[in-house]
This record gives structure tokens, sequence and C-alpha cells, in this order.
């Protein structure tokens, strides 16, 4: 229950996010931009959040996530949406604002949701 709470908070954000940059400044459709954030959310927790954020640490992860956001906004925008715009500012912008937003979302995930999942196992041997 705890991952699909933080999986709605990250995908409320990249939303948010997405639509000012994509779809205020550039015409990308409220749909459009759902789409793109899904993809995102689901591909940066399954790689940053769960694999790299416990592993490396926040700044590694989050380092990770603009790499991510920028080249999903970037190649899935001109895949799908064509050279309509120029993806390569609106990428960039996004990929910016969605790593400010990640730096806090891991620590609520370190705090919240990865560290409480882990169990303390008691030694094997008594204290003296």
């Amino acid at each position: 229950m705890r991952h699909l709470s933080a999986l709605l908070a990250k995908l409320v954000m990249v939303t948010l996010v997405l639509y000012v940059i994509l779809g205020l400044f550039s015409g990308l459709s409220f749909t459009s931009v759902l789409f793109l954030s899904s993809i995102l959310v689901i591909g940066s927790y399954l790689i940053g959040d769960l694999l790299i954020l416990p592993s490396t640490g926040n700044l590694v992860a989050t380092l990770a996530d603009f790499v991510l956001v920028f080249a999903l906004v970037w190649g899935l925008g001109r895949y799908y949406y064509g050279p309509v715009i120029s993806w390569y500012m609106p990428a960039l912008y996004s990929s910016f604002l969605v790593a400010g937003g990640e730096w806090f979302f891991h620590k609520y995930l370190l705090g919240r949701v990865i560290h409480s999942e882990r169990v303390s196992i008691p030694p094997i041997l008594p204290k003296e």
C-alpha cells in the first residue's frame, strides 16, 4: 500500500510539471501529458527509486532521474508527436523541475517506504 501511495504522489508531481512545460507552453494535450507521465513514473520508480536509490543514495538517484526524464521526454516526444516543436528545451526544463521534486521525493521514500519495509533480524548469538 505504501508503494501505491508513493506512485500516486509521484504521478501527480510529474504530471503537474509536464503539463506546465509541455501542455501550457508547448501545446501538448492533457491526455498526451498523462501518457508520458505514466511511462516516466513507472520507469523511474522501478529503475531509479527501487534499484538505484537504496544502493547509491539520493544524489545518484536524482541524477539518474534527471537523465531518464530528459531522455524519455525528448525521445518519446519526437517519436510519438514528431518534430512539431523543438523537444530539447522542454525536455531540459522538465528534467530540472522533476529532478528538484525527486530530491525531496527520495527523502520521503527512504524514510517512509523503503526503510520501513526492512525487517531487523535479531542476532544469532545472545549478548553476554
